[in-house]
């Protein structure tokens, strides 16, 4: 709605319509736009490889550092450059995916 607004300023459009939030959604539905998830947490995971690359390589990853000094990645919040779990799509792209 901002950048509709931005855009007929740029463009010297006086118009009297306001951007709401019905707008929006009426758009969505006309154009068939809804949110999917594309990515998220949950996923299948090979416990085996996994037990493989604790026993394996995670100690030469460790060796010289301090327990106190090794942390979950989870748990550090970083999140540079990560992409978006969400995205609007069609219904048309949605049905083949």
């Amino acid at each position: 709605m901002e950048k509709a607004q931005e855009i007929s300023k740029k463009l010297n459009v006086e118009c009297d319509a306001s951007f709401s939030s019905g707008w929006l959604h009426k758009f969505k539905l006309r154009h068939g736009i809804t949110v999917i998830t594309v990515s998220g947490e949950s996923g299948y995971v090979d416990c085996e490889k996994v037990d493989d690359w604790i026993q394996n390589q995670l100690p030469d990853l460790i060796k010289g550092h301090e327990q106190k000094d090794i942390f979950n990645a989870d748990e550090t919040g970083l999140f540079y450059n990560v992409l978006p779990s969400k995205t609007l799509v069609s219904n048309r792209i949605r049905d083949v995916v």
